[in-house]
């Protein structure tokens, strides 16, 4: 394997996780994927993906959006990022899951020299090797927990002196909050 693309350098120092992310990034510096920074909520923008990887990214989408963790999760599980790992194989570079002594000596040498691209240096050092510090401090976190709203069916407040709301029973019977009482 004389040349190493991005996504097999990716397999190769993170797994098929990264090989997601390094299509997320491409994308998104394409501007074909917006990402929110608070909620890590992954948009597509556009839906014309460059390559096999790119399009189990957008596939992963939906039109709503969904969290990037998600995306990530999905994209890597997808028939084109676990390709990768075949090509590796083919090349005596991994066995099963795990790299041989080969693709170990090529995994610390990549670390060392990891390229120029963002893409490259996301493939071999992950998302510390990711210059633009607003999309590196998306990779790294964690998605957020998602809020729960659940509704009991208990109808009401059930702390009425925190509330603030009168009780019907001791507010005296006055309804006509009045003056009085002369009609």
């Amino acid at each position: 394997m004389d040349e190493l693309d991005r996504y097999t350098i990716a397999y190769l120092c993170g797994g098929p996780s990264r090989v997601a992310q390094v299509a997320v990034l491409t994308l998104y510096e394409r501007r074909g994927v917006r990402i929110s920074k608070g909620t890590r909520r992954a948009d597509a923008l556009a839906r014309e993906p460059g390559d096999p990887v790119e399009a189990a990214v957008l596939a992963a989408i939906p039109a709503a959006g969904r969290p990037l963790g998600q995306v990530i999760a999905a994209a890597a599980e997808s028939a084109a990022a676990l390709a990768v790992a075949g090509a590796l194989r083919e090349a005596g570079l991994m066995r099963g899951r795990r790299p041989t002594r080969r693709g170990r000596a090529l995994r610390r040498t990549l670390a060392g020299e990891p390229g120029a691209s963002q893409a490259e240096r996301l493939a071999a050092l992950g998302p510390d090797g990711v210059e633009d510090a607003r999309l590196r401090e998306i990779l790294r976190a964690d998605d957020p927990k998602p809020v729960d709203l659940s509704r009991g069916r208990q109808r009401g407040h059930r702390n009425l002196e925190s509330s603030n709301l009168a009780e019907p029973r001791f507010d005296g019977g006055d309804y006509g909050g009045g003056s009085g009482g002369g009609y």
